[in-house]
């Protein structure tokens, strides 16, 4: 019995690892590129900040789109990133997302109106710029689509018609099933946090802490940016961006242990990298390239996300607007509560940092990272 209990264990254990493996080899490839965007998004709203370009000018839009492109259309790097990895062609999977991102399918769902595709098939109006999951689905579907071409059409058409058959199946599909998954799911996440919020503040901040970047990894955190909106605009602050500072400083906290610690070199300057990105309130690099790649170093984040989110929830602080935190964004959580605020980001980034350093963590060998940026 005890055996067999072990064997379940060590294969949980197994598939964890593997989702996680999975995972940060979509990121690996543009790693550098995303803590660049994240430097480039923080000096952008320090600039606006400071009023040294206006916000809402000529000027912002385009000093903005540089730092903001590469999250925006994210799902176009990952249509390329993970059709290596599941074998699609590149091209039909980065057309894929182009479709999703194109500026008419994004102005039916920002209209957020559901529709029926085809007067037939429901589509939940859903947004898919910067979002992650659905693509990935999308592109996991072109592959077995693609299989299925290969076997059923005549050789003299498969090379012709493969693409369009691969994507008048997976494009519907995507439409009514992945783009909402996320969206449901967040909701439910959503409707439990409140119902958290409502017992304990300080339950609340914990749970928002310790699991908001796992939300991310899987798309569910658009879910709970609604209610975020719906406080700002109701009562003129929300709660629930403080807390999530605790995740973002302690994913930058376990990066700066795992820069010290490893010996790999290519390793240590993403992680240095990533540690100047979580600053400016972008975790992608420390996430996907450093902390999940490692899996303890993302554990230890979480616990020291929990930690300063239970601090931000116990003092009550509040954000003024919405922006996520970093060292750029920090006039928006100025409140009664704002030396709260700093505590509970630098008891988190410190937590983090210090039991990835005690904890550890198995090192990453040369030749794997030269693997990872290969595929």
């Amino acid at each position: 019995m005890a055996d067999n209990q072990t064997k379940e264990k060590n294969a949980a254990l197994r598939a964890v690892d593997a989702v996680c493996d999975l995972l940060s080899s979509f990121f690996l490839p543009f790693i550098g590129l995303l803590a660049a965007a994240g430097i480039m998004k923080g000096i952008v709203a320090l600039l606006a900040t400071t009023g040294a370009i206006v916000e809402g000018s000529e000027t912002y839009a385009v000093v903005n789109a540089m730092g903001d492109a590469l999250f925006y259309f994210i799902p176009a790097f990952l249509a390329l990133t993970s059709a290596e990895r599941f074998g699609v062609n590149k091209f039909v999977a980065l057309l894929a997302a182009c479709i999703l991102l194109h500026p008419d399918v994004t102005a039916v769902m920002g209209a957020g109106n559901d529709f029926a595709l085809f007067g037939a098939l429901p589509v939940k109006a859903v947004t898919y710029s910067s979002s992650v999951i659905p693509i990935l689905l999308t592109v996991y579907l072109l592959k077995w689509c693609q299989v299925l071409c290969q076997k059923i059409l005549p050789e003299m058409v498969r090379d012709l018609l493969t693409p369009p058959v691969c994507l008048i199946i997976a494009i519907p599909v995507s439409l009514m099933v992945f783009g909402p998954l996320g969206t449901v799911v967040g909701s439910w996440l959503a409707a439990g946090y409140e119902a958290i919020y409502s017992l304990s503040p300080i339950v609340a901040g914990l749970v928002i802490g310790a699991f908001f970047q796992v939300m991310v990894i899987f798309g569910f955190n658009w879910g709970i940016f609604p209610i975020m909106l719906n406080n700002i605009a109701v009562f003129g602050f929300d709660t629930i961006l403080p807390m999530m500072g605790g995740s973002t400083f302690a994913q930058g906290g376990a990066a700066l242990a795992v820069a010290l610690r490893t010996k790999n070199k290519k390793l240590r300057t993403t992680a240095i990298s990533a540690v100047v990105a979580t600053m400016f309130g972008i975790t992608e690099p420390a996430v996907y390239g450093v902390n999940l790649r490692l899996k303890k170093p993302m554990v230890c984040a979480c616990v020291g996300g929990a930690v300063g989110g239970a601090i931000a929830g116990a003092f009550g602080v509040q954000a003024s607007g919405f922006a996520f935190p970093a060292l750029t964004t920090l006039p928006v959580f100025w409140n009664v509560a704002f030396p709260a605020f700093l505590i509970s980001l630098a008891v988190s980034f410190v937590v983090g940092f210090v039991l990835t350093a005690v904890v550890g963590f198995e090192d990453v060998a040369d030749e794997d990272l030269v693997e990872a940026d290969a595929e």
